[in-house]
């Protein structure tokens, strides 16, 4: 099951500020008033509000089983994005999670119409309720979708399960406002709409790995919607888990398909199964809303003006329920169902004894909550991919900070990165311009709190090892190879870094994002050491990873004592054979390697003498026999012949 915390969407007017009592506008001109004087419209709002916001466990129930403990959540730890227009016809955005900070972000007490102080935001946040950098960050996902998942048909998969009646929603048979729109060949609207959440649901799936599907129970509803303000959709989760096979922490609650992921199975305690409910506001596309005339379908990414782009939107909802959520209770320090969740545990307060939520008491967590500027998320993912920022970041040690404002915010309190942080990230408390692509942390996140790569779907991570050079010598100005072995069908591009330190750090990065060969010709640089280690990761993450087992040495000219040995690759003919790998194997399990030229020729410097060396080469058309030679000097004769 999926426990999550997703930003459902509402869109909301807000009208001029001024002494008569508010009312909200509607088509006909007539408003109603309850008898605490909100508008209807307003009232049923903040019920559905407080009712999808609910963020105690009480009346849940646990049960304990043979895949650990399950909670079913009844629809409540949800998170809802509020759209507002402003009085420029511009937009602007904040993920809340209680009815006050919705009602502060709105200027106004929803049941009874009073107007109170309003939390001022940034104000280009576009009609989808994101920035235009943020809308290019999806986009990108969308255009490299099928490319990666060609590359990676390990991808988890995210099932939409229509939930809709026959002949509504998803099911909906009026024709499409355009046949074909953006990409989308669905015959009806219905079909069309259900076509972007599966193209929602595949993107974020080609970036997991996981072999059990995770269901989104999905419906389009006609919801509340007037010119001025509609209910947009809102999503949510089913369940939390505990204490199931190969949790790496006990006794805490992970989101539910994270745990289905860890212990590759589906308990489906949830009623119908599913891991996710969505629901969207099929009114929108009657052209209720002025600020919208309807959704766009396409599966492009590209929206036409006046129009809310839906997979966008889906993309943004399915970001959040994946992981960046925490089910403790801010404002009062306390655990749900009295444990803490897998975000507990890298929340780092360093003040003034560094201490982790799930650590702490109660009270402690109060404080903490309010402790601005000194909570980090502390994860390895993070740390490591946090060097492009420039503020909200511990420079000694990568953490990044988490959102604690003296004055708790509960939505935006705990389970945000901080709005120091710079440049921004997907994943602050409210959608901001100038968003760094390169720079969200968000898969990231979601490594540290388990996402591990399992390209074989095996329950172990995959592995990078066996990384040379380990040992000898490499030539300043020379090519050397590296190389390293491949564990549980990792494919995914890597980063290649060099250490001076003995592998203490690895601030020279001599490749950032290289494809996956095993292999990589490297001049070596200027760097003179005794003590260099290479390191090589999956890009952008901390693992996996490997690292040189033993040092060796960067220097202008051959070790003192050390010999040239080199040679020739050729086929059956005697052409050159060029890019065939020749190894060197000392006998004590050192092994050197290198790349023939488009010549044929290969070299290696540093050889020590006075000892026996099996070489090998390696090529994926020919093959060739191992040969042994007993170095007492250079030599420049080693030359291969491939067999017949």
């Amino acid at each position: 099951m999926l426990a999550i915390a997703v930003c459902g969407l509402i869109v909301t007017g807000l009208e001029r500020l001024g002494t008569a009592p508010h009312v909200s506008a509607q088509k006909s001109g007539r408003v109603t008033l309850t008898e605490k004087g909100g508008t209807v419209q307003d009232t049923a709002m903040a019920r559905y509000i407080k009712q999808v916001t609910n963020r105690t466990d009480e009346g849940l129930v646990s049960k304990a089983g043979p895949n650990g403990v399950e909670v079913e959540l009844d629809g409540r730890f949800q998170n809802l994005m509020l759209l507002r227009l402003e009085d420029d016809g511009s937009a602007a955005t904040a993920c809340v999670t209680s009815l006050g900070e919705a009602n502060s972000f709105l200027g106004r007490n929803l049941e009874t119409g009073e107007r109170i102080p309003r939390i001022v935001i940034e104000k280009t946040a576009a009609d989808h309720g994101m920035s235009a950098d943020e809308y290019l960050f999806y986009k990108r996902l969308i255009e490299d979708y099928q490319a990666k998942l060609a590359l990676h048909p390990e991808a988890a998969t995210i099932n939409i399960q229509n939930n809709d009646g026959a002949g509504e929603g998803f099911s909906d048979p009026a024709a499409p406002f355009v046949a074909n729109e953006g990409g989308n060949s669905g015959a009806t609207r219905g079909a069309q709409r259900l076509n972007v959440f599966t193209q929602a649901a595949a993107i974020w799936g080609s970036f997991l790995d996981s072999s059990i599907t995770t269901t989104v129970a999905a419906t389009f509803d006609p919801l509340t919607c007037t010119p001025t303000s509609a209910v947009l959709g809102s999503a949510g989760a089913a369940t939390v888990s505990r204490d199931f096979a190969n949790a790496p922490f006990a006794g805490t609650w992970y989101h539910g398909a994270l745990a289905n992921k860890i212990r590759n199975s589906d308990p489906n305690t949830s009623p119908t199964g599913q891991e996710i409910t969505a629901q969207f506001n099929s009114n929108l596309d009657a052209g209720c809303f002025s600020g919208s005339t309807r959704f766009y379908y396409g599966l492009d990414g590209v929206n036409p003006a006046n129009t809310t782009n839906l997979l966008v939107v889906v993309l943004h909802e399915l970001g959040h329920g994946l992981g960046f959520s925490s089910f403790g209770n801010g404002s009062t320090g306390t655990l749900f169902s009295g444990f803490p969740d897998v975000y507990m545990r890298f929340m780092l307060d360093v003040t003034p004894t560094p201490k982790y939520w799930f650590e702490m008491t109660d009270a402690e967590r109060q404080a903490s909550a309010l402790d601005n500027g000194n909570v980090y998320w502390d994860g390895p993912n993070v740390k490591i991919a946090s060097g492009s920022l420039t503020s909200g970041r511990d420079a000694a040690t990568g953490r990044v900070l988490l959102h604690t404002p003296a004055a708790f915010s509960a939505g935006s309190s705990i389970s945000h990165f901080s709005t120091a942080v710079f440049p921004n990230v997907l994943m602050e408390p409210n959608i901001n311009p100038g968003l760094a692509i390169t720079g969200d942390l968000t898969r990231q996140q979601m490594r540290d709190i388990g996402w591990y790569r399992d390209a074989n779907s095996d329950l172990s991570a995959d592995t990078i090892t066996g990384v040379t050079p380990n040992g000898g010598g490499a030539v300043i100005g020379g090519v050397t190879t590296i190389t390293w072995t491949n564990g549980g069908s990792f494919n995914r591009n890597v980063k290649i870094e060099l250490s001076t330190d003995g592998g203490a750090t690895y601030p020279t990065v001599i490749a950032a994002d290289q494809p996956n060969t095993g292999t990589f010709a490297w001049t070596v640089p200027n760097m003179p050491t005794s003590t260099a280690r290479i390191r090589v990761r999956e890009a952008d993450f901390a693992a996996p990873s490997g690292s040189s087992s033993a040092n060796f040495t960067i220097s202008s000219g051959p070790l003192a004592g050390g010999a040239v040995l080199s040679g020739r690759v050729l086929d059956q003919n005697g052409r050159a054979v060029s890019r065939a790998m020749v190894v060197l194997n000392d006998g004590s399990g050192t092994t050197r390697t290198a790349v023939s030229n488009p010549f044929g020729y290969f070299t290696f410097d540093d050889v020590q003498v006075g000892a026996t060396y099996v070489v090998n080469v390696r090529h994926k058309r020919y093959r060739f026999e191992a040969q042994v030679i007993n170095l007492t000097d250079s030599f420049a004769g080693l030359v291969f012949m491939a067999a017949d």
